[in-house]
Parts: C-alpha cells; sequence; structure tokens
C-alpha cells in the first residue's frame, strides 16, 4: 500500500534539513510522527509525495550512526522535490 505525504511539521520554522521533520500529514488528513514512518517504510510500506511537476518522489529512511533516522527522498538531480518543498501544517 502506498501513502502519499501532502505536509511536514518540522522542529525549526527555517530549517534546511529533512532531519529536522518531525510529523508528516497525510493525504486522508492523518497525522504520523517521523519514528512510525520510519518504522512502515522499514516494514515495506511505501511513502511518496508529488512534486509540482506532477511525479511521484519516494521517501526513504536514513539510520545515521549517532543519531536518531529520519526520512527523505530519494536523492535525484533536483532539490525541488525534497520533502521540504511541501507546504508546513
Amino acid at each position: 500500500m502506498s501513502y502519499e505525504i501532502v505536509a511536514v511539521r518540522t522542529s525549526n520554522t527555517f530549517t534546511q534539513s529533512e532531519s529536522d521533520i518531525e510529523q508528516v500529514k497525510l493525504s486522508d488528513g492523518s497525522v504520523e510522527t517521523k519514528a512510525q514512518v520510519v518504522k512502515y517504510i522499514d516494514q515495506d510500506m511505501e511513502y511518496y509525495f508529488t512534486a509540482s511537476n506532477g511525479s511521484h518522489a519516494v521517501v526513504e529512511t536514513v539510520h545515521p550512526a549517532y543519531s536518531d533516522p529520519y526520512i527523505r527522498t530519494v536523492a535525484n538531480r533536483t532539490t525541488r522535490d525534497n520533502l521540504l518543498s511541501l507546504p508546513r501544517f
């Protein structure tokens, strides 16, 4: 099953880092924490968001050695389709 992320909540209003995302809002209006999304993606659930050009940007987890896991979009050649381009809630 796939879940579309439509907005994010960050710990810092002017953040430049996807690691500062604390919660996401899904297209059905539900809200999930970063920890929940990490857990579900690691269990093979798919999360994505629709970029401004209409393409789907897939979300992946990152597990740094010395900090908490976080979510980000799969790397490509543009920053226009990263999670921080989504509206805040």
